[in-house]
């Protein structure tokens, strides 16, 4: 699996703009539902109190509604479709209990125009890409474009940016994408399920103005398919890959490094690692282990070798540093 190496934070400045301070309304999708009460239900189901919508993809429909407390019905009288205060039930739950006792209800209310809008965008979204609301993502590195290397233009290569970061090509690969994705046109660039989430989901939804709120007007929506937060893993043709972290911020799309590895889940070493520098892989991982050696080699000026022979569960490459140069070996251990 791979392992969360979080580095560094790279903002793309001013891509969604700031949200209100007031929280945003959260927009919970239903999954399975077969009947309104399934929505009602879930609508109930949502911690604390005020708007909400609830979606669904199966019948392409939205609801809104509003849920309160309510203890003031006359004596003697039900509530039917209430959940209690305390204690608090399972999710779901739907109960018959006296007036005065303070219960959990909803009333339904006409869903914004806004929201009609990013629903129906939603929905579209879902239609064409319904494995897109996992958060994760796999894009040929190549579509970043080229960058400078030791010896003229190249494509970004996992292994460098792995080495290389927080500097050199791990920084130029952070920098461009913040670039691209922070763009609707060069985003799409990049690969067109992003954008169009990006900037046709998730963007709006931090913009759109709910009404029936406590203090008027509530800002932004936040849409449990997706959250906040998705990965993009940008691979070579090798199945090599970077993962970057992508989060939806009030100050826009943050972009976290988490790591640089190769098709084994081996995370590729940095110049700035602790010596001496050690990685191991299955049997099968020899070549990957030989390529690593190499590449730390060439790149410091050293030698590498590999034990000849070699038939082991688990193969292991360590490297050490000696005056100006590294040595490396593959050996079973």
């Amino acid at each position: 699996m791979r392992r969360d190496i979080l580095a560094a934070a790279w903002v793309v400045a001013g891509l969604l703009g700031a949200q209100a301070a007031a929280a945003a309304v959260p927009a919970v999708e239903c999954r399975n539902c077969t009947t309104e009460a399934h929505e009602e239900a879930l609508a109930l189901g949502i911690p604390g109190q005020g708007i909400r919508f609830v979606y669904n993809f199966r019948h392409h429909s939205i609801r809104k509604f509003k849920v309160y407390v309510d203890s003031g019905l006359p004596s003697g009288s039900f509530v039917t479709d209430g959940v209690p205060v305390e204690p608090q039930p399972v999710d779901g739950a739907r109960v018959q209990t006296r007036s005065g006792t303070a219960v959990r209800t909803l009333y339904e209310m006409t869903v914004d125009s806004d929201m009609v809008v990013l629903f129906r965008e939603m929905d579209a979204f879902n239609a064409a890409y319904a494995d897109a609301w996992s958060g994760q993502f796999r894009i040929d590195i190549n579509n970043l474009g080229l960058t400078n290397g030791d010896t003229g233009v190249v494509h970004f290569d996992p292994q460098r940016i792995g080495w290389d970061y927080p500097d050199g090509e791990g920084f130029r690969f952070m920098d461009r994408v913040s670039d691209l994705l922070g763009g609707i046109n060069s985003s799409a660039s990049v690969d067109g399920r992003l954008s169009r989430l990006i900037h046709g989901i998730l963007r709006p939804a931090t913009g759109i103005s709910i009404e029936g709120g406590t203090d008027g007007a509530m800002a932004g929506v936040q849409l449990g398919s997706i959250g906040s937060e998705f990965t993009v893993d940008f691979c070579s043709s090798d199945d090599s890959c970077v993962i970057v972290r992508m989060t939806l911020t009030t100050n826009g799309l943050r972009s976290d490094y988490l790591g640089a590895f190769d098709k084994l889940d081996v995370s590729f070493p940095s110049l700035q690692s602790t010596l001496p520098i050690r990685r191991q892989w299955s049997g099968g991982g020899i070549e990957n282990a030989r390529s690593m050696a190499r590449f730390i080699a060439n790149r410091m000026g050293g030698t590498y070798s590999v034990e000849a022979g070699m038939t082991c569960n688990r193969v292991t490459m360590a490297c050490i540093e000696t005056g100006t140069s590294f040595i490396c070996k593959v050996y079973c251990p």
